[in-house]
């Protein structure tokens, strides 16, 4: 892509969606907002992925909202539909997502990450969602959060707008893996080769169902749990394993 404040990087089967506006750390203005999507458009279009790192250039990950462009009154509502928008295609695309971050992740820049799959952060991050001090809420934050550390704690983060470490983040579910900083573009590598054992179709049919768990009644879950199974077992995918299986077990 052309955009101005994102990049796309592609080795093979993992792609990098990367922001590019490391002398605002990484900040969220419309610029920001109309290219990533074009970038997620152009992920969404490639074959064969099987995961997606997003990171951000620079001194942070991202510091969410442009706190100039806000001043200067050109983030309207639009904007933040349009914000939500992305988060929701951060969440349906089909690879596994990853949030690589390091340095400040915060307010916009915490949500993104919590519209993936996977965190991997390293030892200095700091993280956060301090729109209150800014006299805004932090957009669906407030959804999101409280799934992965609780009503209280994500209460407690929300209306202080305090920043935590990483080590702290770790301890209450908020990141998967904390790592140096020297070590963590390999160190997330190593995870996505470890994820890229399992089957690209039921991983995707297994967070489509996570993302929707705390939405549907039990039975609603269950008939569609049964609609993906159905067509998880009838994949080349899972017949390839069964019979790698059988032949391990010299059976059949």
């Amino acid at each position: 892509m052309k955009g101005r404040t994102f990049r796309i990087k592609r080795d093979e089967q993992v792609a990098e969606i990367i922001m590019t506006r490391p002398e605002v750390l990484n900040a969220a203005n419309w610029d920001w907002m109309n290219d990533l999507h074009e970038a997620l458009g152009e992920v969404e279009a490639m074959d064969q992925l099987r995961a997606v790192i997003i990171r951000g250039e620079g001194r942070s990950f991202s510091t969410g909202i442009d706190l100039k462009s806000l001043a200067l009154g050109e983030i309207s509502t639009d904007w933040f539909r349009s914000w939500e928008q992305a988060m929701h295609r951060i969440e349906m695309l089909q690879p596994i997502t990853v949030a690589r971050m390091h340095g400040y992740a915060i307010g916009g820049g915490l949500q993104v990450a919590l519209a993936c799959d996977l965190r991997v952060a390293s030892e200095d991050v700091q993280m956060g969602l301090p729109a209150v001090l800014e006299a805004l809420i932090p957009g669906l934050g407030t959804h999101r959060l409280p799934r992965f550390i609780g009503t209280g704690r994500a209460r407690r983060m929300i209306l202080t707008g305090e920043l935590i470490s990483a080590t702290e983040a770790l301890a209450i579910g908020l990141v998967d893996w904390v790592f140096p900083e020297q070590e963590i573009v390999q160190m997330t590598r190593d995870v996505i080769e470890k994820l890229s054992a399992g089957s690209k179709t039921a991983q995707y049919f297994s967070k489509m169902l996570v993302n929707t768990a705390f939405d549907k009644d039990v039975e609603t879950a269950c008939e569609i749990y049964l609609d993906y199974q159905t067509k998880a077992i009838n994949t080349p995918e899972h017949k390839a394993a069964m019979e790698n299986y059988r032949k391990l077990k010299g059976i059949g």
